[in-house]
C-alpha cells in the first residue's frame, strides 16, 4: 500500500466507529476491524477525507455525526462512508441536534448529555482555574464561553439552567449577535427549558445534584 494511502489510528477510529453504529442501527452484531491491508482504496480516500473533517472541527463528535442520519431518517438503513463528506451529512447532524435540544429532558439520551454536560464544566472550570460561579462570567473573545459551548455542544442549556443565577442577563451580547451564535430556538425558548427541566423527575435532581458535586470539587481543589 503506498505510504500516502497507510491509515493513522485516527481514520481507523473512525472507520471503526462507523461500523459499530452502522451495524447496531440494524440490531446486528459487529467486530472491530483490526487488519487494514485490504481496505478498499475509495474507503481509505474517503477516511482521509473525514479524518480532516473533524480535524478542523474539533466540536463535533464523531459519534454524534455518525448517528445523526440514522436518528434523522427513520426510513433509511445504512449510510456508506461516502456519504459523511457530503453537505446531506452536514444538514442530517444540524438536524439531529436540534431534535436533541427539543428531546424531554427524562429521556435517556438528555439524561446523558447533562452528564457529558456537568462533566464538561467540572473538566474547564479545573483547567482555567475558575469556581463553579466564575464559570458563567468567564468569556472568550467577546463572547461568553458558556455560549461558545452551547454552540458547540459542549454543554446543554439544561446543566445551564441549574445554575440559581443564570438568566437571560449573562448572554452579555445584543440579541441579533446571539442569535447568530446560538440556536434562535434555544435563545426565545429558554423559560420553556426551565419550565420542563423543572417539571422534570430525573433530569432537575440530576442537574442540581451533578453542580453541587462540582462545586465541592472544586473548593477541594482549591483548599489543596
Amino acid at each position: 500500500m503506498p505510504e500516502s494511502l497507510e491509515l493513522t489510528e485516527f481514520e481507523k477510529n473512525i472507520y471503526n466507529i462507523h461500523l459499530r453504529i452502522s451495524r447496531q442501527q440494524r440490531n446486528q452484531p459487529f467486530k472491530y476491524r483490526k487488519d487494514f491491508s485490504s481496505l478498499d482504496e475509495s474507503k481509505i480516500v474517503q477516511l482521509k477525507k473525514l479524518a480532516l473533517f473533524f480535524s478542523r472541527f474539533k466540536h463535533i463528535k464523531i459519534e454524534e455525526f455518525i448517528i445523526a442520519p440514522f436518528k434523522v431518517y427513520d426510513d433509511e438503513e445504512h449510510f456508506e462512508l461516502s456519504y459523511y463528506n457530503t453537505l446531506k451529512a452536514t444538514k442530517s447532524y444540524a438536524l439531529y441536534q436540534k431534535k436533541l435540544l427539543f428531546l424531554d429532558p427524562d429521556s435517556d439520551e438528555q439524561l446523558q448529555n447533562i452528564k457529558n454536560s456537568l462533566q464538561f464544566i467540572l473538566t474547564f472550570c479545573r483547567e482555567n482555574n475558575l469556581t463553579l460561579d466564575g464559570y458563567l462570567s468567564h468569556k472568550e473573545a467577546v463572547a461568553p464561553s458558556f455560549v461558545i459551548h452551547l454552540k458547540e455542544h459542549n454543554i446543554n442549556i439544561y446543566t445551564l439552567l441549574g445554575f440559581k443565577s443564570f438568566n437571560r442577563e449573562h448572554f452579555q451580547l445584543d440579541s441579533d449577535t446571539t442569535r447568530f451564535i446560538l440556536d434562535e430556538d434555544l435563545y426565545n425558548q429558554l423559560d420553556t427549558f426551565r419550565t420542563k427541566l423543572f417539571a422534570s423527575k430525573k433530569a432537575s435532581v440530576l442537574v442540581i445534584q451533578g453542580l453541587q458535586k462540582i462545586q465541592t470539587l472544586l473548593q477541594q481543589n482549591t483548599c489543596n
